[in-house]
């Protein structure tokens, strides 16, 4: 593995209130002085959040991103990664769980980096996986995941008509938008921005 589960870097250290925004700080210092150290450091920092808990009934990984503090962490260590670390890290905590990531309110956000950063092969996986199933985030009020999709078919022109019919068939799907307004069209903020995003 790329990882480190093994990694000196102690568990501890997460618990600690401030060290989550010391270590968000470091990887952002690090990728810009666009330092080896910031992969490495990125990888540690997964390898411990995919650490086995006492919770075995999904991936650890998983687990952390749907904590408000860890996954933040997570999502900053993402932005570090190299294409094989991607590759390794949908392969062994997102490959078909993804409906459920995307559903989930905070862990959503997670999927959201990995598609702003991975490589074409991960996000065409996620396309395949998801897309289908992309009327259920989109009911739960969460659009950052189609979104992001879109900003990844920008990088990958291959992708963009496969990415459009996923949004197209679900233009018609029922969600609520926030508490108060009910959105009979959940794709339409999405589609309405496709244009101007894939034109660019």
């Amino acid at each position: 593995s790329r990882f480190f589960p093994n990694s000196l870097l102690p568990s501890a250290l997460l618990s600690v209130p401030c060290a989550g925004l010391s270590l968000q700080g470091a990887l952002w210092a690090l990728s810009r002085s666009q330092s080896p150290a910031c992969a490495r450091l990125s990888r540690a920092l997964i390898g411990c959040l995919a650490r086995p808990g006492p919770a075995h009934n999904q991936s650890p990984l998983l687990t952390s991103l749907q904590d408000p503090e860890r996954s933040r962490l997570l999502e900053a260590a993402m932005m570090g990664l190299e294409a094989p670390d991607f590759r390794g890290l949908f392969r062994d905590h997102f490959r078909g769980h993804l409906r459920g990531v995307a559903s989930h309110r905070r862990a959503n956000h997670g999927l959201q980096r990995l598609l702003d950063h991975a490589p074409e092969d991960v996000v065409q996986e996620v396309l395949s996986e998801l897309g289908p199933a992309l009327a259920e985030p989109l009911a739960r009020g969460h659009p950052g995941v189609a979104t992001a999709l879109l900003g990844a078919a920008l990088r990958f022109p291959r992708l963009q008509g496969e990415t459009l019919r996923c949004l197209f068939q679900v233009g018609h799907a029922p969600f609520w938008g926030g508490h108060a307004h009910f959105v009979p069209n959940p794709a339409q903020h999405v589609l309405s921005h496709a244009p101007f995003v894939l034109s660019h």
